[in-house]
């Protein structure tokens, strides 16, 4: 288990950053993006429309680290398939919060956890490697996508 923290990825374009996520996948993986049910209500319906149209779960198991904000009962879990729907679930939220998950397995055995985060300087993106080291067997997969952009781990 380990931390990875991606400083200045506000610098990483949409489809950078899409294809840096896709690329995290195997053929037996499944990218979820998390969206607090509550707070769909305010959503365009063509968000709405694509939120739940690819709902695959509502839970109310809290599987970030750090505290629960309390207030969260339910967050809906969306899949998405492609690069392009990748772009789009983080379009719908710039601080999204997404993991990479073997298919059939339960939420809190994800692969990875992304999220991000606000620091001091600028938006990080930080990813919890839960099963295998990241550093070593992914990141040489995903440099490519985040090397213009000054990425410091």
């Amino acid at each position: 288990m380990s931390f990875i923290y991606f400083k200045n990825f506000h610098k990483v374009d949409y489809d950078d950053a899409a294809s840096m996520i896709f690329n995290c996948c195997t053929e037996n993986c499944e990218v979820l993006f998390a969206y607090i049910e509550s707070n769909i209500e305010n959503e365009s319906e063509e968000n709405k429309q694509f939120i739940t149209t690819n709902q695959v779960i509502v839970s109310d198991e809290w599987i970030f680290p750090g505290e629960n904000l309390g207030y969260v009962n339910n967050i809906v879990w969306y899949s998405t398939k492609t690069e392009v729907e990748i772009k789009r679930a983080m379009r719908i939220d710039n601080f999204f919060r997404c993991i990479i998950l073997s298919k059939d397995v339960p939420l809190a055995q994800f692969d990875y956890l992304m999220y991000m985060i606000e620091d001091d300087d600028s938006p990080v993106l930080c990813v919890y490697d839960q099963k295998t080291n990241l550093k070593d067997n992914v990141l040489p997969k995903i440099e490519c996508y985040l090397k213009e952009s000054d990425i410091k781990t």
